[in-house]
C-alpha cells in the first residue's frame, strides 16, 4: 500500500519547483516585455496630472472656502499618485526625470507655479519623438546663458 501512495506524491512534488520557477519568471517576462515602459508610466502619471489641473481649475472658480479647500485637497492627492509613476518612469528611462522632479516640487510651492510645466512635460510624454525631450521646469538655474542678456 504504500508504494502507491508514494507514486501518487511523486507527480505533485515534482510540480512544485516547475511552478516556482514560473512565478519566479512571470513578472520579469511581463516588465521585460514592455519596452517602452516609461513613457506608459509616465503616461499614465499624466492622467493623474491632468486630473489635477481640472480638480485645481475648478478650485479656482469655486464660490466657498470650503469647495475651494475641498477641490484643492482632491487636486493635490492627484498629483500624489502621479508621483509615484513619475519615479517609476524615471527609473525606466531618464528622460522623464523632470516630470517626476516637477511633481516633487509640489509639495513645496503651489500648484498654479507647476501647471505650465506639467503640461509641457505630459505633452512631450503623451507625444514622444526623437527630436523633443522631456522639458524641465524653468528656473533660473536652468535658463540658457543669454536668456538674461539684453544685446
Amino acid at each position: 500500500m504504500d508504494a502507491p501512495a508514494t507514486r501518487a506524491r511523486r507527480p505533485r512534488a515534482a510540480r512544485i519547483p516547475v511552478l516556482a520557477v514560473a512565478l519566479a519568471a512571470g513578472p520579469a517576462l511581463l516588465l521585460g516585455g514592455c519596452s517602452n515602459g516609461g513613457a506608459a508610466l509616465a503616461q499614465a502619471a499624466c492622467v493623474h496630472i491632468y486630473d489635477s489641473i481640472h480638480l485645481y481649475t475648478e478650485a479656482e472658480h469655486a464660490t466657498s472656502a470650503a469647495a475651494v479647500r475641498a477641490e484643492v485637497d482632491r487636486a493635490t492627492s492627484e498629483l500624489n499618485q502621479a508621483l509615484p509613476l513619475a519615479a517609476r518612469a524615471n527609473s525606466a528611462d531618464a528622460a522623464f526625470n523632470p516630470l517626476m522632479t516637477t511633481l516633487q516640487e509640489a509639495g513645496r510651492t503651489a500648484e498654479s507655479n507647476l501647471i505650465t510645466a506639467l503640461r509641457a512635460q505630459c505633452e512631450a510624454a503623451n507625444n514622444p519623438t526623437s527630436q523633443s525631450p522631456v522639458p524641465g521646469p524653468t528656473t533660473a538655474g536652468t535658463l540658457p546663458a543669454n536668456a538674461g542678456s539684453s544685446g
